[in-house]
């Protein structure tokens, strides 16, 4: 206060005394003061993003093609528009699975390791208040997590994650923020499969404890800690999905309890442990979630105290935004949410890329796309993929199972057989020269190769799950929906192609029964024949619902991915031929190939005659 203003305040004063000394005494008696308005209600808006996987742009680093339908510099636009519409009460999350997925992260994780990572640069950009980990956060190891995290502006947490050495916090565990008036708790979870997934020396002095009794610790100690919301961030979803329905936004709201309208989706225990957190830990209001790659736009799940826990999901790759807005109301001193409700925002060819998460990270995408159109061989003929790839013993599998063999014996662990998968419909090699992005096609993930011993029981076992992958045989199917032969709540990377095993099945009999034969060398494969297989880490660890190769013995695992090991094989075998890879080695009938394709596409070396 300035001298002037406090003379006139003194000024003031006097005069107020003066005249009361005139007046009757009521008129100078002071008024009660009135109680403070409670707060008014109010809004607040959770932004979600998950299993962006790199992808920051509408670009397909393994086809070399725009695709609308992805990237984080698209859902900027809509996380700006959303922030508009509630500017002050407003908080951005993510769940994980951000830094490995296409070779942009490759390159900035293996390649480049000085420069900041391009996720830490966008996520700064937009301010995102927290992420969860997510089990690809560790395909790198911890130092190059260590280096993402540093270079954040916002935590990374981890509640379940723990220091094997002392059951110590390994990462931050929850966050407390205070968002226009409302204290929100955010506890950070991330699903338990990792050691099953991860090579041991990427996790050192971790483990990695149930989400669910970790949730049960943390959430009554934020609710001490004043928390008026609490959010579960977890990359976790739920462990089934609605029965032929997972695309209508109305199957997700239909009472979890009715198994008849569930399917359940193969986890390894503990792996989509989301409903039960919901269901059986009191206090939460929202679980954000992720890791299963679905657009779950609303799930409500009753807890044990009757009020409902909202549940959401926004796909992957930057399909989508989530969007929850929580109704509050001020009740004894303390928020209280009244409604809660949720939706999915979908990026499309009309979603512009935002410009400022462009301009900051431009400059790493053409890096990348530059890396990634190094040439480096040519075939002969073309290896084509997808389903004609899948329904018929095929080259492109051959192919890879060939790179794990000799990989495999390079290191000195010749191997019986090898086993892999066709990932995505998309992955194939042209005729003509190949460049590094066609062998990144044909094997997107980091997983690295395993060498293991197994008998002939593992096998046996293996070889009937996988044929789940096919529904019952529909001898009136479609012939213009080849997908209508799966079972849909099977991914394709978890139908595996062997190679060197003579194996069959048949399609009109129950899963569980299918396998014809299994002979190796010509002989019938007894439980107790000891083999040496060529794998890759996670399906030697039992994803996909394959535990039985967790009863096997691990002899070697590799320092380099295996998609490395493909890049080097196309090196150092120029002119690759179709046919010459291509041995004929498994059966399906009836022939989905000839059913679906063969009258379009012709026949196949190894298609029925």
């Amino acid at each position: 206060m300035t001298p002037r203003s406090a003379t006139r305040t003194r000024q003031a004063a006097l005069l107020r005394v003066l005249t009361c000394a005139l007046l009757p005494l009521a008129a100078c008696e002071t008024p009660e003061p009135s109680p403070p308005s409670p707060p008014t209600p109010r809004t607040l808006r959770l932004l979600q993003t998950s299993d962006l996987h790199t992808n920051v742009f509408a670009w397909d680093y393994f086809t070399g093609k725009a695709d609308a339908q992805r990237g984080l510099a698209k859902v900027a636009t809509l996380v700006q528009q959303a922030r508009a519409e509630n500017p002050e009460c407003t908080l951005l999350l993510d769940t994980g699975d951000t830094i490995q997925g296409t070779p942009l992260g490759t390159y900035y994780a293996l390649v480049d390791k000085t420069s900041p990572h391009p996720m830490a640069v966008a996520m700064n950009a937009l301010r995102y208040d927290a992420m969860a980990l997510g089990n690809h956060e560790f395909n790198y190891g911890l130092d190059t997590l260590g280096r993402f995290q540093h270079e954040l502006s916002f935590p990374v947490l981890g509640a379940n994650v723990r220091k094997s050495a002392d059951d110590g916090e390994a990462f931050t565990p929850y966050l407390l923020k205070d968002v226009c008036g409302v204290k929100v708790g955010i506890l950070g979870l991330v699903t338990p499969g990792v050691p099953t997934w991860e090579r041991p020396e990427n996790i050192p002095g971790l483990r990695f404890a149930d989400p669910l009794e970790t949730a049960r610790k943390y959430v009554p100690e934020l609710r001490r800690a004043g928390a008026d919301v609490v959010v579960v961030a977890i990359h976790s979803g739920p462990d089934k999905q609605p029965t032929g329905s997972a695309s209508d936004p109305a199957s997700w709201l239909v009472d979890y309890a009715d198994t008849s309208k569930w399917t359940d989706r193969g986890n390894l225990p503990g792996e989509n442990e989301a409903v039960q957190i919901a269901q059986q830990v009191e206090g939460i209001d929202v679980m954000l979630t992720g890791h299963t790659h679905q657009p779950i736009p609303k799930m409500l799940l009753r807890n044990t105290s009757g009020q409902d826990v909202l549940l959401i999901q926004p796909n992957r790759w930057g399909s989508h935004l989530g969007v929850v807005d929580l109704s509050l109301v001020h009740e004894n001193e303390r928020w209280k949410v009244e409604g809660k409700d949720s939706r999915l925002l979908k990026v499309d060819a009309s979603v512009t890329e935002d410009a400022e998460v462009t301009r900051l990270v431009r400059g790493y995408h053409d890096t990348t796309v530059a890396y990634v159109n190094t040439p480096i061989g040519s075939t002969r003929a073309a290896f084509p993929g997808g389903l004609p790839a899948r329904y018929v013993d095929s080259a492109l599998a051959d192919l890879i199972n060939a790179v794990q063999e000799e990989a495999a014996a390079a290191n000195g662990h010749p191997v019986d057989f090898s086993l892999a998968a066709l990932f995505t419909d998309e992955g194939q090699l042209p005729v003509g020269d190949l460049t590094l992005r066609d062998a990144y096609s044909i094997y997107i993930y980091d997983n690295t190769l395993y060498v293991m011993e197994i008998n002939g029981s593992i096998l046996r076992r293996a070889l009937e799950w996988n044929a789940n992958y096919f529904a019952p045989w529909n001898t009136q199917a479609d012939v213009t929906k080849p997908r209508s032969a799966l079972t849909s709540t099977v991914a394709d990377y978890n139908w595996d192609l062997y190679s060197r095993i003579e194996y069959g099945y048949d399609l009109t009999r129950p899963a569980g029964s299918r396998l014809t034969h299994l002979r190796f060398q010509g002989k019938n494969v007894s439980d107790t024949d000891v083999f040496r297989v060529a794998i890759n880490n996670y399906r030697a660890g039992g994803g996909g619902g394959y535990t039985m190769y967790r009863e096997g013995r691990v002899l070697w695992t590799s320092a380099d991915g295996v998609r490395d090991y493909i890049a080097s094989y196309v090196r150092n075998h120029p002119g690759l031929d179709p046919d010459s890879v291509n041995t004929c080695n498994f059966t399906l009938a009836p022939d989905p190939y000839r059913y679906f394709f063969q009258e379009k596409a012709g026949p196949v070396k190894c298609s029925a005659p």
